[in-house]
């Protein structure tokens, strides 16, 4: 009987009982297997009752540390060396981003990654008009002796425009080259700005993609190659996604809505309530 009431006044330890399975990918364990874990109080010598939530004593010289990021506790050690008498207070604490934020936050840096490729595609683009300025003459030169065997190869349409285009003088040539300098000024900062998940960022991005559908959908018009429509499918899908899921102008309550989604998760209220109902009581 002992045994058994010992059994039922025990207490766990906060966050390591029984927890609701969730559904999907766990971003907080995928930031803090990257960054590692958020914690507070490392470095304070001791800890009180208004620290519970973040730091709790442990037995024998231990304490009990939550990550302030994916919510786990660990036990570790006292600190030998404490550079501070308590722990940060909540004002000094920048909390980590988590929940829904967080999994916004990794979806815009997979579409930044996607600029990035984008600006080594067209630096490699603007390397090749560079040289062809670089090389004009040569080109032409050649592009007429060879015009016989390269027209069965890329059809004559195709070698009268290239021969159009080197014979016009650089004029055109540095057009080329100046609208593909601006589109890598443009490309990277998209992908700047939704790295940092940016407002600004995320409206350049909406911009410049929806300006993209468009030549994309007269392309299908007189080609289906896979290429054209996966590119314009994740083009949509990139454009509906900043258009709802970010809120831009105004929609699904716009700037206000994102604020306050971000409150929710992110706040010293979203860590109180994200405790075991015994923790929180005793918190």
């Amino acid at each position: 009987m002992s045994s058994q009431a010992d059994s039922e006044a025990f207490v766990r330890p906060p966050g390591t009982g029984a927890r609701s399975r969730r559904s999907g990918v766990a971003f907080e364990l995928i930031g803090c297997a990257w960054n590692g874990h958020s914690l507070v109080g490392t470095d304070a010598a001791e800890v009180a009752a208004e620290d519970a939530l973040v730091v709790r004593p442990g037995d024998d010289g231990t304490r009990w540390y939550r990550c302030l990021r994916c919510d786990a506790w660990l036990l570790l050690p006292e600190p030998t060396a404490p550079t501070r008498a308590r722990p940060a207070a909540r004002d000094e604490i920048v909390l980590p981003a988590r929940g829904r934020p967080l999994k916004s936050r990794y979806v815009l840096r997979l579409i930044a990654l996607t600029r990035a490729f984008n600006v080594l595609v067209l630096l490699l683009v603007l390397c090749g008009a560079i040289a062809v300025l670089v090389n004009q003459t040569a080109l032409r030169d050649d592009l007429v002796a060879n015009a016989t065997t390269l027209q069965s190869v890329f059809g004559g349409q195709a070698i009268g425009q290239l021969e159009s285009l080197l014979s016009g003088g650089a004029g055109p040539l540095w057009l080329v080259a100046a609208g593909l300098a601006v589109l890598i000024g443009l490309e990277t900062a998209e992908g700047v700005g939704l790295w940092r998940a940016t407002r600004w960022g995320e409206y350049l991005t909406f911009v410049m993609t929806t300006l993209l559908l468009v030549p994309e959908g007269l392309e299908l018009t007189s080609s289906t190659s896979p290429g054209t429509i996966i590119g314009m499918v994740v083009n949509l899908a990139v454009v509906l996604y900043l258009l709802f899921s970010k809120r831009l102008f105004g929609l699904r309550g716009g700037l206000p809505a994102v604020q306050a989604e971000r409150d929710h998760d992110i706040s010293w209220a979203a860590l109180a309530r994200h405790l075991p109902d015994r923790a929180t009581a005793r918190a």
